[in-house]
């Protein structure tokens, strides 16, 4: 073997020795729960989770029912009124945040 064979494998397997390194500590840190490596983890966390907007259901979760209630005004300081609900014509009171017969948001 020449000595550019020699230099050849030697680098190509740095490389490697580099790369499954940094693979074991990677998942080093996704997996420890220590705090030791927050913010590594904070950085990294991105690309093995979808963000929270795009994950299925998460307005669902997202809204708790503490959270439903302070993003909806007091039914004491709305005046009382009574109206036809816009989508289905059923009648609907300043009681109602959603209406009873077709299920739509009312504001």
């Amino acid at each position: 073997m020449s000595a550019a064979d020699w230099w050849g494998y030697g680098i190509a397997s740095v490389v490697l020795l580099l790369i499954l390194g940094g693979m074991y500590l990677l998942v080093r840190v996704m997996s420890d729960d220590s705090g030791k490596y927050e913010e590594l983890r904070a950085m990294l966390d991105p690309l093995f989770h979808p963000p929270a907007f795009l994950q299925p259901g998460a307005s669902d979760r997202a809204q708790t029912p503490a959270d439903s209630e302070s993003s909806r005004p007091a039914v004491d300081a709305m005046e009382p009124f009574e109206e036809a609900c816009p989508g289905c014509g059923e009648q609907v009171t300043h009681v109602h945040a959603e209406c009873p017969g077709c299920g739509l948001r009312l504001l």
